[in-house]
């Protein structure tokens, strides 16, 4: 009985070094798959979305889309987006605010085939032909300009996903919106990156 008892340990203590390796092996073969961009996860193996806007990638983004100017919206000129998306979605985000990522704007369920955003979109939750807007960091619904306080510059990304669903209609707040998003909602993403200081 008692080598029956040992038997039976001996099982179990292998099975759960089994489960042990199998637990510590699958987190580093997903993590391998998709990177991290500020608050959002994007899967490395899609297609890459072509961003541009009035400011070169990398650049100083102009003092007419943030607090200290005229606080427009960014244009945004998409292309390159593949066919098997739903809806497109814009985040942008403050990499450098302090304590945290600062969340500046979510634009999302924009039309897959949207070529434009034109700078200056109403600060509204839905606007016609170009879609819905979230409630930014400042608390505001739409698009919030960059506003860091003085000194250094702050990064500001700017992501575009090609999504395949909807994401439909939301009143939750723009962090909650993004975390909404699954690395298996995305079938594309673009990067668009912008300087400015206080």
């Amino acid at each position: 009985m008692n080598m029956r008892i040992g038997y039976v340990i001996t099982a179990l203590i292998l099975v759960i070094a089994i489960v042990m390796v199998v637990l510590l092996i699958a987190p580093t073969r997903h993590e391998e798959s998709y990177i991290i961009i500020g608050l959002v996860k994007v899967p490395t193996n899609v297609p890459r979305i072509i961003v541009s806007s009035v400011f070169s990638n990398g650049s100083q983004i102009p003092i007419n889309y943030t607090c200290s100017g005229l606080n427009y919206s960014i244009p945004l000129y998409i292309s390159n987006v593949p066919s098997n998306a739903k809806s497109l979605m814009v985040i942008m985000e403050d990499l450098n605010a302090p304590g945290s990522v600062f969340i500046h704007w979510v634009l999302y369920d924009a039309p897959p085939n949207i070529t434009e955003l034109p700078q200056g979109i109403p600060a509204q939750y839905y606007v016609p032909g170009i879609g819905y807007q979230g409630i930014n960091d400042f608390g505001k619904v739409g698009y919030g300009g960059p506003c860091p306080p003085p000194g250094p510059p702050h990064e500001y990304v700017i992501i575009v996903l090609a999504l395949n669903r909807e994401l439909l209609p939301s009143s939750e707040s723009d962090f909650d919106l993004v975390r909404s998003v699954n690395v298996g909602d995305v079938v594309g993403y673009g990067v668009l990156i912008g300087y400015y200081g206080g």
